[in-house]
């Protein structure tokens, strides 16, 4: 009987050994907290990159700054935000249209979703995307590229938020905390807790009742 306890409680710690090691858990260990740390530590870098353009530049920061922080849609425009209720912006590329998408509208974009970078994955897990699978690095690329149709309405808070504000050619980095995503609810392929990142270049917008041009 002795025996069989010591054999049982070995199989108990070989197991609990392996899952310490298997590298799925691992890579997920303490993630919301983690998750938290770098969205604080990027909006950190936006305000500052913000705050020195303004400096040097005044009004005309936005010309000779990449970054841009937006409070949710949701809040009203006298509300104070938290890090909790925004999301930090990189302008990877700068449309020529004038107007924006309204929430009521309907938008045409290419995107590439994907999880905060850890060593097992150093360019962050992709969750989705529009293109083609196999194709991540080529998906904005013309002849790979294909638009996803949304309802502005439909999305995440956060991406809901960064489209009322893009106009058509923007490609940009946004940074969504899980508080303007999906919060710590998992999803397929994305863990409770987990800020998004996505990059997206808005192709096209048309309003409610209007025929998707």
């Amino acid at each position: 009987m002795k025996q069989l306890l010591f054999l049982l409680l070995a199989a108990v710690g070989l197991l609990s050994a392996c899952s310490e090691d298997d590298n799925t858990v691992s890579e997920y260990a303490n993630w919301p907290a983690r998750n938290i740390t770098a969205f604080r530590d990027t909006l950190a870098q936006a305000n500052a990159a913000i705050a020195a353009a303004r400096a040097t530049h005044g009004d005309a920061w936005t010309d000779h700054c990449e970054w841009r922080t937006l409070g949710s849609y949701t809040n009203l425009p006298t509300a104070k935000t938290s890090w909790r209720d925004s999301i930090a912006v990189r302008v990877l590329k700068t449309g020529t249209g004038s107007g924006t998408p309204l929430y009521t509208d309907s938008v045409r974009v290419i995107y590439v979703g994907r999880l905060l970078p850890t060593p097992q994955t150093p360019k962050g897990y992709v969750f989705d995307q529009s293109g083609l699978a196999g194709n991540v690095d080529e998906a904005f690329r013309p002849e790979y590229g294909q638009t996803a149709r949304f309802a502005v309405s439909n999305l995440v808070e956060g991406f809901t938020t960064a489209l009322q504000q893009m106009h058509i050619g923007d490609r940009w980095r946004l940074f969504l905390p899980a508080d303007m995503a999906y919060g710590s609810a998992s999803r397929t392929g994305i863990p409770g807790g987990s800020m998004l990142i996505f990059d997206v270049e808005l192709r096209n917008y048309w309003r409610s009742g209007t025929t998707a041009p």
